[in-house]
C-alpha cells in the first residue's frame, strides 16, 4: 500500500480514485476549482472533487499550482507518489520534486505519440485503429518522461470518443495496478521515450467544432473524435445549424449538399457522401433521424422543394 496524492479532474478520473481509495492510501486529491455553469452562474465541483468528497478525503483546489502554500501542504503530507491523470495543469519541477518515490502520470495515448491535451481525440480523428494507455515517471516536459509500461486499447471503426474514454477510464485502473504491483515487489522499470517520433495532440479549437466538408472517412471521423465536446456543426435543410452526432461513410452521389431518401439523411462530401444517424437542433435534446424527420417534416419539406 503506498501513499498517494491523487490529481484529476473530469469523469475519467473516477475509476483510478475508486481504485486507489480501496488499494491505497489517498492523502488528498488534487483537483480544478470549482467552475460556474454556463447557465445561471452556478458553482459546479468537478466530478473528481465531488467522489472524493462523498468518501471523506480532503479535497485540495488551487488556482495555480504553483502557489508555494499549496506546495508546503503537500510536502508536509509526505507522500510517496503522485498519481496525475487528467489533471489539467503542468507541474514544475518543485512540486514533483515532493513524492519520495516518484510523481507519476496516466496518459491516454501510447507515447510518444499525441503528447499534449488531447489524445484521444486525436488519435480518432486522425483514423487510428489503435491507441492506449501509458504509465510514465513525470519530468517538466509535456509528457516527455520515461516509460513504466503501455496498454493497447482498440479502436473500432464505429467507436465515438465518448465510448474510448469509457475504456480509457478502465484500462488505466489495469494499468496503473500492474505498474503499482511492480514497484511494490521491486521489478519495475522504465524506458526513455523515442522522442524522434513524437506527436502532438494540441487542444481542440472552437473553429475544429464546425464540420468541414472532405472526404466521407474524414468527416466520419471528425464526428466520431467530437462527441464529447457536444457534436460538431453543419447546416442542414432550413436550420442555422445542427450538431451531428454519428454518421457513416457511404458511396451514395448527391445532387445537393443534403438529401433525404427513403427516410434516411445524407450529407455531401468529396467522394461521395456520408449518412447521418443521429443529430441535435438547437435548443433541443439529442435525437435520432426517424425522431427528426417525423418532428420536422414540414421545415423539412419546404426547404427540399
Amino acid at each position: 500500500m503506498f501513499k498517494i496524492i491523487y490529481f484529476s479532474t473530469p469523469e475519467i478520473g473516477l475509476p483510478v480514485l475508486e481504485y486507489l481509495h480501496s488499494n491505497h492510501q489517498i492523502l488528498a486529491v488534487v483537483t480544478q476549482p470549482d467552475k460556474p455553469r454556463e447557465r445561471g452562474g452556478k458553482l459546479t465541483m468537478t466530478p473528481v472533487k465531488k467522489r472524493a468528497l462523498e468518501l471523506g478525503i480532503e479535497v485540495l483546489e488551487p488556482i495555480s499550482a504553483k502557489e508555494p502554500q499549496f506546495i508546503d501542504h503537500l510536502r508536509s503530507l509526505n507522500p510517496e507518489l503522485f498519481v496525475v491523470f487528467a489533471y489539467g495543469h503542468i507541474l514544475k519541477k518543485e512540486l514533483l520534486d515532493v513524492p519520495t518515490i516518484a510523481p507519476i502520470n496516466i496518459h491516454t495515448s501510447l507515447l510518444p505519440l499525441y503528447r499534449g491535451a488531447a489524445p484521444i481525440e486525436r488519435s480518432i480523428i486522425h483514423g487510428d485503429t489503435v491507441t492506449g494507455i501509458s504509465i510514465m515517471k513525470m519530468d517538466v516536459g509535456m509528457d516527455t518522461g520515461p516509460i513504466f509500461l503501455k496498454k493497447l486499447i482498440e479502436i473500432p471503426a464505429e467507436m465515438d470518443a465518448i465510448e474510448l474514454k469509457e475504456k480509457m477510464a478502465t484500462t488505466a485502473v489495469t494499468a496503473l495496478d500492474e505498474f503499482l504491483c511492480s514497484l511494490a515487489n521491486g521489478s519495475s522499470s522504465y524506458e526513455e521515450q523515442e522522442h524522434a517520433k513524437a506527436t502532438i495532440a494540441p487542444k481542440i479549437l472552437k473553429e475544429e467544432l464546425e464540420l468541414r466538408i472532405d472526404t466521407s472517412d474524414k468527416m466520419v471521423n471528425q464526428i466520431r473524435g467530437l462527441t464529447s465536446y457536444g457534436g460538431v456543426k453543419t447546416k442542414l435543410f432550413d436550420f442555422d445549424f445542427v450538431k451531428v452526432f454519428k454518421a457513416k461513410a457511404v458511396k451514395k452521389i448527391l445532387r445537393k449538399p443534403y438529401e433525404i431518401e427513403n427516410n434516411h439523411c445524407y450529407l455531401q462530401s468529396t467522394d461521395g457522401s456520408i449518412e447521418i444517424f443521429e443529430l441535435q437542433l438547437p435548443g433541443k435534446k439529442r435525437m435520432s433521424v426517424d425522431q427528426f424527420l417525423n418532428g420536422y417534416k414540414d421545415k423539412i419539406k419546404i426547404s427540399t422543394d
